[in-house]
């Protein structure tokens, strides 16, 4: 063990404590857990991953770890508690102090706002004095996770507005938090967490207030949880794009060839029409075999350039729904213009490679490789936009229109334009 003072540890902020936590053994761990606070511990397993911070305190049992749950934020919490067998976590529930704000995150989907927030804020009231709001704030200080910015609701708790915490510091009274309150983007509970990023990030927020349909102020959402969010939705759209299932870390090798073996299944079945197309234009390749020399340089544009679109249109469908297919457009004029170019150099390559290999109609030839380069640089980014856009629009998420499927599609069209095209020019040469 590391010769580090107790006065040390109480010291450390807990993303320090949480590192050093990592690297100590099972009997270090014991030793330093009997020795820190409470509050340390419990700040400390929220700089940890859920996950990692649930077997560390599957080590404690339920009435401490229900007594560190508590000393947690709210949002904190429910995101550990999400992670427990519902025994576990219906006998720590009933343990809790903050049982019914812990339940009520809980009821929410994890990609609603609800269920990020935290319900510990400061609230003051329109008509109350600015000396007065202070000594509350003051009061308050330690039990809630900012302060920076107020909120004012009304009687019935709806959310009017903002009151800025150097603002409230620097006006003197008599003056009302009315006079001082400023307009305040919010969101609902029930809104994507994918929403509230954007508009944390459009307005600079760096915590967003959470409402009811009635416009009842519930909690709010802090930097960096929406940080953490959104860290989590790249991770998942990451995983979508290369048709890979949620990865652990952690996971037994066995498990995840299991878990990836349908995916992959999948991909193989839609990869046998592109073999049949293949042997469906046999009699042309045989005829022209330095066609097969031509097929992969076309195989690999296809997938390129439709797999570039579908990035740029994930995130257009992110960031602005509604410009996705005015940017489809833009895509396909764009690959109209490389295609001309990456056609019309691999026409001279094209031209000499078939002269090198003494081919018959090597002009020709070229002038197929080309033209199929083309066509296919601008068939690529039409399935880069439309396959994801329509999946949007069917109220699924667009990143499931992952790399290797179209990929797979790209593959197909480009193979039916390239093959058509030498039956038609070269025919049976």
């Amino acid at each position: 063990m590391e010769n580090i003072s107790i006065e040390t540890l109480q010291n450390m902020h807990p993303h320090d404590l949480a590192e050093l936590f990592l690297k100590w053994d099972a009997d270090e761990r014991h030793v330093w857990m009997s020795r820190l606070s409470s509050q340390q511990l419990a700040e400390m397993f929220t700089y940890l991953e859920a996950e990692i911070a649930l077997e560390f305190m599957e080590e404690l049992d339920h009435a401490r770890q229900a007594e560190l749950i508590d000393l947690m934020e709210p949002d904190d919490a429910r995101d550990l508690l999400s992670e427990m067998d519902d025994p576990d976590k219906e006998d720590i529930l009933d343990k809790l102090e903050s049982q019914d704000t812990i339940s009520q995150l809980l009821s929410y989907d994890e990609d609603e706002s609800g269920a990020h927030m935290t319900t510990d804020f400061v609230s003051l009231k329109p008509d109350m004095d600015v000396k007065a709001a202070t000594k509350i704030v003051i009061a308050r200080a330690n039990e809630v996770e900012t302060i920076s910015r107020l909120f004012v609701v009304d009687d019935g708790g709806r959310f009017l507005g903002t009151v800025a915490l150097k603002k409230l510091i620097k006006t003197k009274s008599p003056k009302s938090i009315q006079a001082i309150m400023e307009d305040y983007p919010y969101v609902l509970d029930t809104d994507p967490m994918e929403k509230t990023i954007h508009k944390m990030r459009d307005y600079s927020a760096f915590e967003m207030p959470v409402c009811s349909q009635a416009d009842v102020l519930l909690g709010m959402i802090m930097m960096d949880d929406a940080l953490d969010a959104y860290h989590e939705e790249a991770t998942e759209d990451y995983e979508k794009l290369s048709a890979l299932p949620e990865v652990q870390e952690e996971e037994h090798f066995t498990r995840s060839a299991l878990k990836r073996f349908p995916w992959l299944l999948i991909l193989l079945l839609l990869s046998i029409p592109i073999a049949y197309i293949t042997t469906f234009f046999e009699e042309v390749l045989v005829a022209v075999a330095v066609l097969a020399f031509f097929q992969p340089l076309i195989l690999d544009a296809a997938g390129d350039v439709a797999t570039q679109t579908l990035a740029v249109t994930l995130r257009i469908l992110t960031k602005n729904p509604q410009k996705a297919l005015k940017n489809g457009v833009k895509e396909v004029l764009t690959g109209v213009i490389t295609g001309l170019i990456m056609g019309a150099s691999a026409f001279v390559i094209a031209y000499f490679i078939a002269r090198q290999m003494n081919a018959a109609q090597p002009l020709t030839l070229a002038l197929v490789v080309a033209l199929s380069l083309w066509v296919t640089v601008i068939i690529s980014p039409v399935l880069g936009v439309l396959i994801p856009v329509g999946i949007k629009k069917l109220g699924f998420d667009p990143a499931v229109a992952s790399g290797p499927f179209i990929t797979t599609l790209a593959d197909l069209s480009s193979l039916l334009v390239f093959f058509g095209l030498a039956t038609t020019m070269l025919g049976g040469i």
